[in-house]
C-alpha cells in the first residue's frame, strides 16, 4: 500500500510545482522569503535543483546576510554573499547525484609557498550546475559525433533522465525557454562553468556563442584532428583568453599550423603575453615539416608566458631536436617553471 503524503509533503510539492511552472512569478517567491525560518529551511530539501535554482536567483539582498571568504581561481579571496541554508541544500543536491565524486575541500598553495595555505570554501551552486553541464555537453557530444547528424549543436536535445535530475521533466510545457535544448543550459548555467572537458565535435564556431557566459579557467580538449576542430577552438581560446589559466590536449593530431594558431589564440586581446599557467598535449602527435625547430606559436607562446608554471608534452612522438627547442625556449625566456614533463617521447 503506498504512503499516504503528509500535509508538509503536499504543500512542499505544490509550492515546487508553481517554482517549476512560472518563470516569472514574483508573488510566489515574496510568500517563500516570508515563511518563518523553520519552514524555509525544511522547505529547500524538498526542491528539485531547477526550482532551488530560481529562489536562489531571486533571493532577496538583504535575505539573512551572509559573507563567506570563498576562494575564487581568479581573483583569489574575495568576499561573496551566500546564504548558508541553500548553499548545504545544493551539497546535498551535488552529493545524491555524484556520490562518488571527490568533494574533499583542497589545500590551495599560493606563490609555491608551503608555509602560506589557505583551504578552498568550494560554491556548492557553481560546483553543482558546472558539473551539470559537463553531463550535457557529454550526451550531446554522442549525438554530434554521429555521421548521420548534421543540424546545430544547440538544438540537441538533453536526455530526459539529466532533465530528470534537476526536477525539468514534466513541466517544459509551462516554460518559457526549451530547456530540453542544450543551447538553453548553456544560456542559464554556463556562467558557472569554469572548467570542461570538450571532444572534437563541440569544437565548431557556434560553441563560442553557446558559451558566451563561461569565464573557464581550466578547458581539456580531446580528439583534435582537423581545421574545423582547430578554428572553433581557437575562438573559444579567444573569447577566454583573460581567464584561462590551464589548458590541456588529449589523442590530438596537431600540425606546426594548428599548434601556431592555437598558441596565438592564446594571447590576451592587445597584450603579446597570456596568463596561462599550465600547458599540456598528452598522447597526441604534432606533426613537423623541418624536426629540427619547433613551431613558432609555441615558441612565442613559452617565451611570452610569465606566469608558466607546468608544461607537459609527453606521449607526442617528438624527437631530440623538438625537446632542445623546448629547453632554449624556456632558458632565453627566463621562465622558473616548476614542472617539465617530456616522458614518453624519442628524445634520448
Amino acid at each position: 500500500m503506498a504512503e499516504v503524503p503528509s500535509l508538509v509533503d503536499l504543500c512542499v510539492a505544490t509550492v515546487a510545482d508553481e517554482l517549476l511552472q512560472r518563470d516569472k512569478n514574483h508573488d510566489i517567491f515574496s510568500v517563500i522569503f516570508e515563511l518563518p525560518s523553520e519552514l524555509f529551511d525544511a522547505l529547500l530539501p524538498h526542491l528539485p535543483p531547477f526550482a532551488l535554482q530560481k529562489l536562489h536567483e531571486n533571493l532577496p539582498v538583504d535575505f539573512r546576510d551572509n559573507f563567506d571568504c570563498a576562494y575564487d581561481d581568479n581573483r583569489g579571496c574575495r568576499k561573496r554573499r551566500r546564504c548558508s541554508i541553500l548553499d548545504t541544500a545544493w551539497r546535498a543536491f551535488y552529493k545524491a547525484r555524484w556520490p562518488g565524486n571527490d568533494e574533499q575541500k583542497q589545500a590551495v598553495n599560493w606563490l609555491n609557498k608551503p608555509a602560506e595555505k589557505t583551504y578552498e570554501i568550494r560554491d556548492w551552486q557553481q560546483t553543482y550546475w558546472e558539473a551539470h553541464l559537463q553531463e550535457c555537453v557529454d550526451a550531446v557530444a554522442e549525438t554530434a559525433l554521429l555521421p548521420s547528424y548534421d543540424g546545430s549543436i544547440g538544438d540537441i536535445r538533453i536526455p530526459d533522465v539529466i532533465l530528470g535530475h534537476i526536477g525539468c521533466k514534466g513541466h517544459l510545457t509551462n516554460l518559457t525557454c526549451n530547456y530540453s535544448d542544450f543551447s538553453h543550459h548553456c544560456q542559464q548555467f554556463g556562467v558557472y562553468a569554469r572548467h570542461l572537458r570538450l571532444p572534437n565535435a563541440l569544437c565548431v564556431a557556434e560553441i563560442c556563442d553557446l558559451l558566451q557566459n563561461c569565464k573557464l579557467i581550466n578547458l581539456e580538449v580531446q580528439w583534435i584532428k582537423y581545421i574545423d576542430h582547430v578554428e572553433g577552438l581557437c575562438k573559444l581560446l579567444n573569447q577566454n583568453s583573460e581567464t584561462l589559466k590551464s589548458i590541456e590536449f588529449m589523442h590530438c593530431k596537431l600540425s606546426s599550423a594548428f599548434v601556431n594558431a592555437i598558441c596565438d589564440s592564446l594571447h590576451m586581446k592587445d597584450l603579446q603575453t597570456h596568463g596561462v599557467e599550465h600547458f599540456s598535449i598528452k598522447r597526441s602527435s604534432i606533426f613537423q615539416t623541418d624536426s629540427s625547430h619547433i613551431p613558432v606559436g609555441l615558441t612565442s607562446f613559452l617565451t611570452t608566458g610569465r606566469s608558466m608554471q607546468s608544461l607537459t608534452l609527453s606521449d607526442d612522438h617528438l624527437g631530440r631536436n623538438f625537446a632542445r627547442g623546448v629547453f632554449n625556449s624556456l632558458l632565453n625566456a627566463s621562465i622558473s617553471i616548476s614542472w617539465l614533463d617530456l616522458s614518453e617521447n624519442n628524445v634520448s
